[in-house]
């Protein structure tokens, strides 16, 4: 009897238990090296995101416009009221401009406004970075598929959002970074459904969630124009 339990209990483990990360197949490593095109070909993205940050979990709501790599958002600073905790947001690949608003979604037309123009900084601000990841995501060509087989890349496991299944897939380890690492949750298609980072000085990760279909244009405004 008591082999019988214990065989049962060995048995419920194996069956519940996580597989462990792997390196990429062949076919994975085609499908991970084809996501930044399949945003480019997308187009414009609806997205919404969690930041943490020392000032308090920042939340985005807007479109990213991977071809000509712009971003147009609501903000709000999640916990906060007052009229500095949100607004919106529109940004480029090395400046960001804000507004003060109550929308915490991009209002259209966008609003004329005394927008307020920044660089982004290259370290140490989470919202900086998670601006440039975004805007970054898409790009023209396939990555070389090749590379990232032969890199540190793994699969991680099968998982949903909502009644879409995925796969989520951990990128290649940053030169400049011990587990920076960037996460990948990818549909059958081969659409990128979220992205997990790590930003600036956060322990937690950052959550980047977008929608299956193209969105409308983003009216770029004049101080952030090319």
């Amino acid at each position: 009897m008591k082999k019988t339990v214990l065989a049962l209990a060995l048995a419920l483990t194996a069956c519940s238990s996580t597989p462990d990360p792997r390196p990429l197949s062949i076919s994975e490593a085609e499908r991970l090296a084809l996501v930044r095109f399949s945003n480019y070909t997308s187009g414009i993205r609806a997205f919404t995101a969690s930041v943490p940050s020392p000032g308090g979990k920042l939340v985005l709501d807007g479109r990213v416009d991977f071809v000509n790599h712009v971003g147009y958002a609501g903000m709000r600073t999640d916990g906060r009221n007052d009229e500095f905790s949100q607004g919106l947001v529109q940004w480029n690949p090395g400046r960001m401009a804000f507004a003060m608003n109550q929308s915490t979604k991009p209002v259209d037309p966008v609003p004329v406004v005394d927008w307020q123009v920044r660089n982004l900084q290259e370290r140490g601000s989470e919202l900086d970075g998670a601006l440039r990841l975004l805007v970054n995501l898409g790009s023209d060509r396939p990555e070389n598929s090749q590379l990232l087989l032969q890199s540190s890349a793994r699969w991680l496991r099968s998982d949903k959002i909502g009644d879409t299944a995925v796969d989520v897939f951990e990128g290649p380890k940053q030169k400049d970074a011990a587990v920076a690492r960037l996460r990948y949750w990818i549909d059958a298609d081969g659409k990128l459904r979220r992205l997990e980072a790590k930003l600036g000085n956060s322990e937690e990760l950052a959550v980047f969630d977008f929608s299956a279909s193209k969105e409308q244009p983003v009216q770029v405004i004049p101080p952030l124009r090319s």
